[in-house]
């Protein structure tokens, strides 16, 4: 269960660590397994190691990564990347 500061992006969804407006990479908001929104964020350096991984795993398996570099899952990862700056 993620704490209240966690689900409101005060706190690194990774290592807890707490955030301000500007050290937090936003994850997106998305809905949570009760139904409620939820906003996670993490610091640059979490949130970069895990987009890099959730790439690694998916680009080599995703035929539309293979031919297209449009592909959203691959688009959020690089832009989590990059510490959330498009």
């Amino acid at each position: 269960m993620l704490s209240e500061a966690h689900r409101r992006g005060a706190r690194c969804a990774w290592c807890s660590a707490p955030l301000t407006a500007e050290t937090a990479v936003d994850a997106g908001e998305r809905d949570a397994e009760d139904g409620a929104r939820i906003f996670p964020r993490g610091c640059a350096s979490c949130a970069g190691r895990a987009a890099y991984e959730l790439l690694f795993r998916h680009a080599p398996q995703c035929d539309r990564c293979r031919t297209d570099a449009s592909c959203p899952v691959a688009v959020a990862a690089q832009r989590l990347m990059r510490g959330g700056r498009t």
